[in-house]
């Protein structure tokens, strides 16, 4: 959190940090075709129009998988995506297609980047509840592609120059806030429902196991 601020107030200055042009150039002119073709088909599924409809689609997957508690705890992930709202106080814009400075317009601050922030909450919302809630095979899986979709919608926000690097920087740190946070929710709002019947009864926690009887025996010499 200390972080994610430090680096909001950094930003706020009228161009650049020292370095980002010349990154944003390089990264731009050297990605791979790869990663600028699998961009294509993930950029689409994040703007402000279809992330809401793909949200909800991963949501009711999740419920139906895993259950309602994992559900709710993805529910509170996509609740903290509202923090890309920070980017109208930040004033930053968007680099343009010649890697320069241009002047704010509201409603389309460039930082931090939405693709970013949803991304990794969500998406890194869903590695951590498969790990805890999926078969060991098919928790691998999961989270070898949420990484992979995160590390590729990172990197493409700038190479194509949608975002500058520490707008991608930032998204990050912000949302790495968030899914800290719902790590540490997942195991502690369970034990808060546990002592609630009708808590409980909303969130449906998974059970915890049974510890079982420990059995004392004697050897004989």
């Amino acid at each position: 959190v200390a972080s994610s601020t430090a680096l909001s107030l950094a930003v706020r200055g009228d161009g650049p940090l020292p370095g980002e042009v010349a990154t944003t150039r390089w990264m731009h002119e050297n990605t791979p075709a790869a990663i600028d073709l699998f961009a294509d088909f993930i950029d689409p599924a994040l703007n402000d129009t279809s992330a809401p409809v793909v949200f909800v689609a991963i949501a009711l997957l999740v419920w139906w998988r895993w259950g309602r508690y994992p559900a709710v705890l993805l529910g509170l992930a996509g609740v903290c995506t509202g923090l890309t709202r920070l980017g109208d106080l930040v004033e930053r814009p968007r680099p343009t297609p010649t890697v320069e400075w241009s002047g704010y317009s509201f409603g389309n601050g460039g930082y931090p980047s939405g693709h970013v922030v949803f991304s990794v909450l969500v998406l890194g919302t869903v590695a951590v509840l498969a790990r805890r809630h999926a078969t060991q095979r098919t928790a691998m899986w999961i989270v070898g592609t949420m990484q992979l979709l995160i590390a590729v919608t990172s990197w493409s926000r700038v190479s194509r120059l949608e975002h500058w690097p520490l707008d991608v920087v930032g998204g990050g740190l912000m949302a790495a806030a968030g899914l800290l946070a719902i790590i540490w929710l997942h195991p502690n709002l369970a034990v808060l429902a546990a002592g609630r019947p009708l808590l409980c009864r909303i969130l449906r926690p998974p059970a915890e196991p049974s510890t079982p009887p420990t059995t004392w025996t004697s050897e004989r010499h």
